[in-house]
C-alpha cells in the first residue's frame, strides 16, 4: 500500500546519522539562494549512502552542513542533524540574523555563538566524522609535509592511543619481542595468524602494531621483522609517567601543555607522541596502498600525483577511526584506472573498519558499484531515496528515470541517449511546489504544491504526486 512516509522520532537513536528537513540558504546581492530545501535521510552504522544529482543541486552543501563547514554567506535556516543521538544544529539559529541594509538583506553573525558551536564541532570533526574532499590539491596544506598533516589529526584527536602504544611496547621485555619476531619468521602476513601468535605470548596490546608492520607492502619481509625487533625504544621513567597520565586522563593535562613550551621538555615528553604519530601515519599510508612511504611522509602535496594525494587524504580521514566518512566526489579528478583503485580502497576500508560512508557523486555507475542506498537530489530537493537495487530496477520519480535513461546501455545500440528537456531553475526564485515541474512530462496543476515524502514500498520513498493515490 502506498502511503505518506513517516519519519520516526526514534531514528536519531537507531541511526548513526539522521538529517531531518534540512534547509540551507545563501545570502547574496541578488537575494537568498535556497540551495537545499527539506532534505531528510538516515545512515546506519557501516552503511554507504550515495547522493547523486547534477552539479549545483546541493549534494556538497548537504555534506558541508553535516560537518558545519558551510561558507560565510551560508546559513542552516531549518532542520536538524542528529549524530549518535546528539543534535548538531541545536541553537544554530542564534548564530546569525538577517538585517535590511540599503534595500537588501545582509547576514550578521554572532561571534560568541559561532565560537561555542565551533568548539562543539572540533570534538566531532576528524574524530567521529571525517571528510574526503573533491580536490586534494586544494584541501591539503601546501606548506606542510604529508606526514605532518596526517600526524596533526592524531595529535589533536588521538593522543591517548599514541601514549598507549608506547606504553605497550615499554611493558614488554626485549627478549620477549625478539622471541615474537623469531616466531613470526615464515608465518606469513595473515592478520588472524599474527594476532593469535602475539596473543599466545600474553601481549595483546602489541597486536595492532605488529600486524600493521607486517602489512607494510613497501618493506621487504626481512625489513618488517627487523622493525618488530626494534619496537622497544629507550624511554625514561619520567616520560613513561607522563604517558601513563595521558593514557589515564585521555588527554594531555594543561600543566604539561605549559611545561611543553620548554624545548628540552618538549623533546622529552611531547616529542615521543609526535614520533609515534609519524609511525602511525606510515601505517595509515600503507593501509591505503601507498608505496615508498618513507619518502612520501617527507614530501609536500605538489610533489605527489593526483591518485597519491587522494590516498593521503583518505589516510587523514581514517586516522582517528571515525564512525562516518563523507566522500565528496573523491574520484572525479582521476583517470579511470586510479578511480577504480580508490573505489576499491574505500570499499575495503569500509569492510575492515565498519565505517559508514556518505558518498557524493554525479556518476550513477560509480554509485551503483559502491553504495547500499542512494538518494537523488534535484535543485536542492531530495526527490527519491531507496536501496540501490530498488532504485535501478524500479525508479519512480521522473527525474530519476531521466538520469537512468541518459546512461548508455552496454547490451544494445541506441540511436540517441535520453535527455531531460529544459534547464535547472534558478534557486533564487525557484518554481512553486515540485521544483521539477517545469521540466516534467507528467506535470499537472497539483505539482504547484510541494509533494510530501511518499513511501511506495519499504525503504523506497519518493516525492511525486503521481504516487499520492
Amino acid at each position: 500500500m502506498i502511503q505518506e512516509a513517516e519519519l520516526s522520532a526514534s531514528a536519531k537513536d537507531e541511526n548513526l546519522l539522521s538529517v531531518r528537513g534540512l534547509r540551507i540558504s545563501f545570502v547574496t546581492r541578488s537575494g537568498i539562494v535556497q540551495a537545499v530545501d527539506d532534505v531528510s535521510f538516515d545512515i546506519k552504522p557501516g552503511e554507504t549512502l550515495g547522493l547523486v544529482g547534477e552539479t549545483g543541486c546541493g549534494k556538497t552543501q548537504t555534506a558541508l552542513a553535516v560537518m558545519r563547514l558551510t561558507s560565510e554567506t551560508g546559513i542552516v535556516e531549518k532542520g536538524e542533524i542528529w549524530f549518535k543521538g546528539m543534535n548538531l544544529t541545536q541553537n544554530i539559529s542564534k548564530e546569525f540574523r538577517l538585517v535590511h541594509r540599503r534595500n537588501r538583506l545582509v547576514l550578521k553573525r554572532d561571534s560568541t555563538e559561532m565560537r561555542r558551536l565551533e568548539n562543539q564541532m572540533v570534538k566531532i570533526r576528524g574524530k567521529h566524522i571525517s571528510m574526503v574532499f573533491q580536490e586534494p590539491m586544494i584541501s591539503l596544506n601546501p606548506v606542510r609535509s604529508i606526514g605532518r598533516q596526517i600526524s596533526e589529526v592524531l595529535l589533536i584527536h588521538d593522543i591517548p592511543r599514541l601514549a598507549e602504544r608506547i606504553i605497550a611496547r615499554h611493558d614488554v621485555p626485549q627478549e620477549k619481542i625478539d622471541e615474537i619476531a623469531a616466531a613470526l619468521v615464515g608465518t606469513g602476513t595473515s592478520d588472524d595468524r599474527v594476532r593469535e601468535l602475539v596473543r599466545s605470548y600474553g601481549f595483546p596490546r602489541l597486536e595492532e602494531q605488529i600486524t600493521s608492520i607486517l602489512s607494510r607492502q613497501d618493506l621487504s619481509y626481512a625489513k618488517r621483522i627487523q622493525h618488530i625487533k626494534e619496537l622497544k625504544e629507550g624511554v625514561g621513567r619520567s616520560s613513561i609517567l607522563f604517558l601513563r597520565q595521558v593514557s589515564a586522563l585521555g588527554k594531555v593535562s594543561s600543566t604539561f601543555r605549559v611545561i611543553d613550551r620548554l624545548p628540552l621538555v618538549r623533546r622529552s615528553f611531547y616529542g615521543l607522541l609526535e614520533k609515534e604519530a609519524m609511525s602511525v601515519s606510515a601505517e595509515l599510508l600503507s593501509m591505503v596502498g601507498m608505496s615508498n612511504i618513507s619518502a612520501v611522509l617527507k614530501q609536500y602535496p605538489h610533489e605527489l600525483s593526483g591518485g597519491m594525494r587522494q590516498r593521503a587524504m583518505i589516510a587523514m580521514a581514517i586516522a582517528a577511526n571515525p564512525e562516518l566518512i563523507i566522500a565528496d566526489e573523491p574520484t572525479s579528478a582521476l583517470d579511470v584506472t586510479i578511480q577504480a583503485q580508490i573505489l576499491q580502497l574505500l570499499g575495503e576500508l569500509k569492510r575492515n573498519l565498519n565505517t559508514a560512508v556518505l558518498f557524493i557523486s554525479h556518476d550513477m555507475g560509480v554509485v551503483a558499484e559502491t553504495c547500499d542506498k542512494v538518494g537523488v537530489i534535484y535543485a536542492g530537493n531530495l526527490v527519491e531515496i531507496a536501496q540501490i537495487e530498488d532504485l535501478f530496477a524500479d525508479p519512480r520519480h521522473p527525474y530519476t528515470k531521466g538520469l537512468l535513461n541518459a546512461i548508455p546501455p552496454f547490451d544494445r545500440k541506441v540511436p540517441s541517449l535520453g535527455l531531460i528537456p529544459g534547464s535547472v531553475p534558478s534557486l533564487t526564485n525557484p518554481p512553486p511546489g515540485c521544483r521539477f515541474n517545469t521540466r516534467c512530462p507528467f506535470a499537472t496543476e497539483k505539482c504547484q504544491q510541494a509533494p510530501p515524502p511518499i513511501q511506495v514500498k519499504p525503504g523506497h520513498v519518493v516525492r511525486c504526486w503521481l504516487y499520492a493515490e
